[in-house]
């Protein structure tokens, strides 16, 4: 994500998953991506919208894809 030009944060903190999805909600971060074992191993992340719509899991060149699009179109999250 950094090398396609996307600002990313890791939060590696022991939390629980519901503590940091809450925080980055809080932090209106766009969008969260986990990945974890099976993803790495599907090749996939699971996508999670600052709204709190779950994407599923997408590949990650998919995903990028899909957010170049929307930075080109200025097609941004509300």
């Amino acid at each position: 994500l950094r090398q396609a030009g996307f600002r990313v944060e890791v939060d590696a903190r022991g939390e629980r998953m519901n503590a940091k999805i809450r925080h980055a909600q809080l932090q209106k971060i766009p969008y969260m991506l986990v990945a974890g074992d099976r993803e790495a191993e599907a090749g996939t992340v699971a996508v999670r919208v600052r709204t709190g719509e779950d994407l599923g899991a997408v590949s990650l060149t998919d995903f990028i894809d899909r957010i170049k699009e929307e930075r080109e179109t200025k097609s941004l999250l509300p």
